[in-house]
């Protein structure tokens, strides 16, 4: 569950499919609703719980270390990308910031934010749609993907698996 429910912080930056800068010159947008509303930083969110899920599911200290590594690049980047959108924007990014939070529902619970109380209307968007049914899909043929890793390393074709 964890690891499915970390998706729906991973990709909202993908909601603006058509701002590709081949397409369109992309736009900054320093909204404070959706996913922002929980946390400013929704990618490290979601990939701290995806980190943690497979974490507690596989427990090696390959992994371990793997998963820090994945978490301490998305810290930098939130910081950096704070920093960076301080220098171009001052103003106008101190005030998202400072009614936002890092820590998924901080600025909620310290009152900075406050849930509409048609709040929902903000997920329901079709990437949202997109990220559950894919998440589903995914986790339902688990079973298939197992079986499948089983059969190619039971008939040889790729002996010791893929670093055997």
């Amino acid at each position: 569950f964890t690891a499915g429910a970390s998706f729906f912080f991973l990709y909202p930056s993908t909601f603006n499919l058509l701002e590709v800068a081949a397409v369109t010159k992309p736009q900054l947008h320093l909204w404070e609703t959706g996913v922002t509303r929980i946390s400013r930083h929704p990618q490290l969110v979601g990939q701290a719980l995806w980190s943690c899920a497979h974490l507690l599911w596989l427990g090696t200290p390959f992994t371990a270390e793997t998963m820090a590594l994945l978490v301490a690049h998305h810290l930098f980047a939130a910081w950096n990308g704070d920093r960076r959108l301080a220098a171009k924007h001052g103003a106008a990014f101190e005030y998202v910031k400072a009614r936002t939070s890092i820590v998924p529902f901080a600025a909620i619970l310290e009152g900075r934010q406050q849930l509409p109380a048609d709040y929902w209307t903000e997920w329901v968007r079709l990437p949202y749609a997109v990220i559950a049914v894919g998440c589903g899909g995914a986790y339902l043929a688990h079973p298939l993907m197992q079986g499948a890793a089983a059969w190619v390393q039971n008939a040889g074709y790729s002996p010791g698996g893929i670093l055997g």
